[in-house]
């Protein structure tokens, strides 16, 4: 007999059993095995097919004056492959116990539905003295006649098999484009609705994805590596390998799209609520295919070049890298387009000059102290009054959630308009939980941010210059989120964002020039202390 090449076989069998049967074996007592089998979870837990499956398997072997010595399955198993963990159970079982003559099941399907391998599978058996019945095929197997007919089951359900995953497929696919998620959801989110068709599935954000919002903007800063991040949710609950990291960075998902192979990895606007917008999930994935500074191996982390990635391109916004020639170093930027190269020596220089116009007088430390965490608490103030506002609509909705929930149990409210008018209230809810999260910052906070940036901008340049590399990434990270950008035509460097307290404190660079016209210090303080962007301390 010539030997089936098939993965599945060579799993379930370890080798080619007609090797060690060459010829078929005969066993002489009349013991059996049943295997009963259903293809879906849900089959299993809500109908009775495989007690029917295993009553009837029973009342055939008593027929036949079989002797059951085991029982194999009970259970739901996918049928692609043959490589089911009760099936090699049962395989392996009938192989060691020379006793067993029969393998009893309710039809061919439920063995399997791999077509030909499926009846190469029954052959080989075949030749180790086993035979397989079937209660509702009652055919002749151990003569030719009976065995074309077994193949011929064996290959009709593997055509329905078939024909079915084609169905199945193109069903998914229309749903798909419609943007409704047919699968089970990813970490971070949790389906309401998950017995549900997939048009009625109702997503929420939970805890672990809240903390998963929080490694998209780590990642998108670009400060920390995959295993920092990785490290930092580990601290908080969130245990996730490097490659789940990098799938749910990867995963368009969470920025409220959906793709995949039946998509042909087409993106469609899904339905479920986004954990992460748009703009910050780019910026992670940028960086992540990128290799960025904070991922590249300890001995890729080059003192002299304490800019790289953290510097790009002002025309292509091209990352710079950097190189060696003759002993010095460079920064060049990746784009084919861009052409920028420059002397790692020249543009640290020019970034240690900027750090210079953000540090002050120690004299003048004081009172810029109060003038800034004065302005700041305004700032904060509306902050608050907006936060308040925001709990107390969130109140205001829970109050009606509450009530459309009596209203549904006591007073009979219809199923389908609770379900539609819960869902919109708390999609409403979920969102200004999200706002919350983002305004959670305090005066007290704020105080303590201020004390440790005039801490730092004291000797600012000075820190930069003696620190190490990751020293050198976590104070260029802190003052300017988004890093910097060299315009090369014009040899300058300048800042996209700039961390609120240390523009306020760069303002002390202006306040000799003012006091030469006359205006006390405290004036000139207070005069150009405006709002600059972004607040990240």
């Amino acid at each position: 007999m010539k030997k089936n090449k098939s993965a599945d076989l060579e799993l379930l069998l370890s080798g080619s059993i007609a090797r060690k049967y060459p010829q078929v074996v005969k066993r002489s007592e009349k013991f059996c095995v049943i295997y009963t089998r259903v293809s879906s979870k849900e089959q299993a837990e809500n109908n009775s097919s495989l007690e029917i499956q295993l009553r009837l398997c029973k009342e055939f072997a008593k027929r036949e004056g079989l002797v059951v010595k085991e029982y194999f399955g009970g259970t739901y198993d996918s049928a692609k492959t043959d490589g089911r963990k009760e099936f090699v159970s049962m395989l392996n079982y009938v192989k060691k116990d020379k006793d067993i003559t029969y393998i009893i099941v309710w039809n061919f399907e439920r063995f399997s539905r791999t077509g030909p391998a499926a009846a190469q599978l029954s052959s080989e058996l075949g030749q180790m003295g086993i035979i397989l019945r079937s209660v509702s095929q009652n055919i002749d197997n151990t003569t030719p006649s009976g065995q074309m007919q077994e193949n011929i089951f064996h290959i009709f359900s593997h055509y329905d098999n078939q024909q079915r995953s084609t169905r199945t497929k193109v069903n998914t696919r229309e749903i798909l484009l419609q943007g409704y998620w047919t699968y089970s959801a990813p970490t971070g989110y949790k389906n309401l609705k998950p017995k549900h068709k997939a048009s009625e599935h109702q997503y929420i954000i939970t805890e672990e994805g809240k903390l998963l919002k929080k490694a998209f903007q780590w990642k998108a800063e670009g400060v920390l590596s995959n295993k920092e991040i990785a490290d930092k949710l580990a601290a908080r609950g969130v245990r996730l390998t490097e490659k789940n990291f990098r799938w749910i960075i990867s995963n368009p998902f969470y920025a409220g799209y959906i793709t995949g192979k039946l998509l042909d990895y087409k993106l469609i606007k899904g339905h479920h609520p986004a954990l992460i917008d748009l703009e910050t999930y780019l910026k992670a994935n940028k960086l992540l295919k990128e290799s960025p500074v904070a991922d590249i191996a300890r001995s890729q982390k080059v003192e002299e070049l304490p800019l790289k990635i953290f510097a790009k391109d002002s025309i292509t916004n091209s990352p710079f890298t950097g190189y060696i020639k003759k002993g010095n170093w460079y920064y060049k930027a990746r784009h084919k387009g861009a052409g920028v190269n420059i002397s790692a020596k020249k543009l640290n220089a020019q970034f240690e000059l900027m750090l210079t116009s953000f540090e002050y007088n120690k004299e003048y430390r004081s009172i810029l102290k109060k003038s800034m965490i004065r302005k700041f608490k305004e700032r904060l103030e509306s902050t608050i009054q907006g936060e308040k506002q925001l709990k107390k609509q969130r109140t205001e909705l829970q109050n009606q959630l509450e009530e459309l929930e009596e209203r549904y149990v006591m007073k009979g409210l219809e199923k389908v308009l609770y379900e539609k008018y819960a869902s919109k209230l708390n999609t409403e809810i979920s969102k200004i939980d999200d706002e919350l999260t983002n305004k959670s910052f305090r005066s007290s906070n704020l105080e303590i941010a201020v004390e440790k940036c005039l801490t730092i901008a004291e000797k600012l340049s000075q820190f930069w210059v003696l620190g190490n590399y990751v020293i050198k990434q976590k104070l260029q990270y802190l003052l300017f989120p988004e890093g910097i950008l060299y315009d090369k035509e014009n040899d300058t460097v300048r800042t996209p964002k700039t961390n609120l307290i240390f523009a306020g404190i760069s303002q002390q660079a202006r306040v000799s020039a003012e006091m030469k016209k006359g205006n006390s210090e405290k004036n000139c303080l207070e005069s150009h202390l405006v709002d600059p962007y972004g607040f990240e301390p």
